[in-house]
């Protein structure tokens, strides 16, 4: 399934789904795929470019959606700025001792949300989802989706019998509690009229009846082609593990 749009000024184009994830500009990651790090920096430039190239492609059924990286999700072994489940300690801290989260310091969070962040500059009131991979124990990845209409933190996990439900909820927890208090700082629920229930914790969404890698090596590009399949509107049938040799080339 391909989806064809037409402009005024171009001919027609096609977004097609089964493309290979590494062409002339992308092979910079070819090492990282072909060893399955966990390089986070690799990572969040694909869902960058494939950001980009969604929009670019104009697809008329696509989600209207963004993306985070994992400055703004957990934390970068390279970087040292804030991130949203970094302050659940402090967080804690606050609540335990009855004094307010001062969200208005964290503005290296709040950039992202509000869309005043280079690359990241579509306001969360004005998107639908919020897509980023999200790294588990340390060896695998999934695909985390904060959903902004239903108030949800969904979870595409391609190998579900390395984390139980009970696991993946535990470790979204300053997830679920923390987006939606900085959601509320930032004018977020008022601007939507949403009521104060948005405001408590999100409940975790593990999808189900999705393709499931039948290896322990491909949750990367299970994770980066949840997301471009997904957002784009396109049915699963073609993600499926006989082809991740074919997207990994």
């Amino acid at each position: 399934m391909t989806s064809t749009t037409t402009t005024s000024q171009c001919e027609p184009i096609v977004y097609d789904p089964m493309h290979k994830i590494l062409n002339v500009d992308l092979d910079r990651f070819r090492a990282w795929i072909t060893d399955k790090r966990t390089n986070d920096e690799h990572l969040d430039a694909l869902f960058l470019f494939i950001r980009f190239k969604i929009k670019a492609a104009g697809i008329p059924y696509a989600q209207n959606f963004t993306t985070v990286d994992k400055i703004f999700m957990v934390w970068n072994r390279h970087v040292t700025l804030s991130h949203l489940v970094a302050k659940w300690p402090q967080y804690k801290e606050c609540i335990k001792e009855n004094h307010p989260f001062e969200w208005k310091e964290e503005y290296r969070l709040v950039d992202y949300v509000v869309g005043s962040k280079e690359d990241f500059q579509d306001p969360w009131a004005s998107v639908d989802y919020v897509y980023s991979p999200f790294n588990v124990h340390g060896n695998h990845w999934v695909l985390l989706c904060l959903d902004l209409v239903s108030c949800q933190v969904k979870v595409w996990d391609s190998l579900p019998s390395l984390t139980t439900a009970e696991e993946m909820t535990n470790i979204l927890l300053p997830i679920q509690e923390l987006l939606p208090k900085l959601l509320d700082s930032t004018g977020f629920f008022a601007s939507k009229g949403g009521s104060s229930t948005y405001k408590e914790r999100w409940p975790v969404v593990i999808v189900d009846s999705i393709t499931l890698q039948r290896n322990n090596s491909d949750c990367d590009v299970f994770t980066i082609k949840y997301f471009e399949y997904i957002a784009v509107g396109f049915d699963l049938d073609t993600l499926c593990q006989e082809n991740m040799s074919f997207f990994r080339k």
